[in-house]
């Protein structure tokens, strides 16, 4: 996986950089030049140079998703405790809600594709 300026990086070995960091800080990537990152903390106060063997790359949760996703057989959301509001709010991202209940216990779910939402009402609806 390449390091490029942008990606967030987390540090696993402080060889060189230890007054400047601690183990699993993380930064930005200002620069890349051959494998020697110029990284920026996250507030912009300070940078240093740490070889790219030193850090790996954080993936932000929208690559995590999407990768999970792509190679996942099916995918469901859920969300408990929820009002009639924010069930069906919550359920009509993926499609139209179809209310369900079963003794006591009632939620909205919807499906689409290969993603299915389901959202559990608190117990007083």
């Amino acid at each position: 996986m390449t390091i490029q300026p942008g990606d967030k990086v987390e540090v696993q070995d402080r060889t060189g950089v230890t007054d400047l960091c601690v183990d699993g800080e993380q930064f930005y990537v200002l620069i890349n030049n051959d494998g020697l990152l110029t990284v920026e903390d996250t507030d912009g106060f300070s940078s240093f140079n740490i070889p790219c063997r030193q850090v790996k790359k954080v993936k932000e949760e929208s690559q995590l998703i999407s990768e999970l996703y792509k190679e996942a057989y099916d995918v469901e959301f859920r969300l408990y405790f929820a009002n009639v509001s924010d069930a069906t709010n919550f359920v009509s991202k993926v499609g139209k809600p179809k209310f369900e209940q079963s003794m006591d216990v009632k939620w909205f779910s919807a499906t689409n594709g290969k993603i299915t939402a389901t959202a559990f009402l608190r117990k007083e609806y």
